[in-house]
């Protein structure tokens, strides 16, 4: 059975969800529709990106993953395509799929749509098509043209430095533990073996890298890598983005010795 994962700014409270899902349902038979989130904040590509990420590769080869995060109807914007890693992605040209791949995708179409009008849902009107033409064992070459380059944006990427790191927080999960865009990888080879300081607030600071949230008592605050790799900074038993006062896009400094 086919699978299409949709992700989105939607939330579950309107229609917009039922609209693509019953779209999809219309074209194709015993399709498997899974939601990875429709809970991103609105219009942020990179909690987007984070959050297809770190969940697309665990499912089979061959799954489309459709993604309808800030998916407006401009006269420039490109509706897009995308193969990489076997897996097909379809979505809107904004930047979000440059924070997607680590790497440049096998092949990028240009969906070619016609005249949409300019009030179209535009989700249901082409992309929710494209997922139904690759449903229906059509060439994706056939669906557009295929072109070399997409949007770029860099923001899951931090600066090199060797003493000092400026990273930025890119997702709170449903506990408050506030993820940051630096790896474990990056992080161990910026450091070197060396001591270092995380400052997350004026005069507050962490100094060691937890295993696991218990390492500290309840209430207590600590960073440990989380299952995904990235750098997190918690409260053991607690709201970090409540007790803190931290959000999406506040900027945390790591600096070494």
């Amino acid at each position: 059975m086919p699978i299409v994962t949709l992700t989105s700014d939607l939330g579950n409270k309107d229609y917009y969800v039922a609209i693509i899902k019953g779209k999809i349902l219309s074209q194709a038979e015993n399709v498997n529709i899974v939601d990875i989130s429709h809970e991103i904040a609105p219009f942020n590509i990179q909690e987007a990106a984070f959050l297809l990420k770190n969940s697309f590769f665990h499912f089979p080869a061959g799954t489309i993953h459709l993604v309808s995060v800030h998916a407006e109807k401009r006269e420039a914007t490109k509706c897009l395509l995308i193969l990489y890693k076997k897996h097909y992605f379809v979505g809107i040209d904004n930047g979000l799929f440059s924070l997607l791949f680590d790497e440049h995708p096998q092949k990028i179409i240009e969906i070619q749509n016609g005249k949409v009008p300019a009030s179209s849902f535009i989700t249901k009107d082409v992309l929710c098509d494209v997922v139904g033409d690759i449903l229906a064992g059509k060439s994706i070459e056939s669906l557009g043209n295929v072109i070399q380059s997409i949007e770029s944006k860099t923001y899951l990427n931090p600066p090199d430095n060797a003493y000092l790191m400026r990273v930025n927080i890119i997702y709170i999960d449903r506990f408050g533990n506030l993820i940051l865009n630096i790896t474990k990888d990056k992080f161990e080879n910026t450091r070197a073996g060396r001591n270092f300081v995380i400052n997350y607030k004026r005069n507050e600071e962490l100094r060691e890298i937890s295993d696991t949230y218990g390492d500290v008592s309840e209430g207590e605050r600590l960073c440990l890598f989380n299952a995904s790799g990235y750098l997190e900074i918690a409260i053991n038993k607690g709201n970090a983005n409540q007790l803190l006062g931290l959000h999406l896009d506040n900027t945390i400094q790591i600096e070494f010795e």
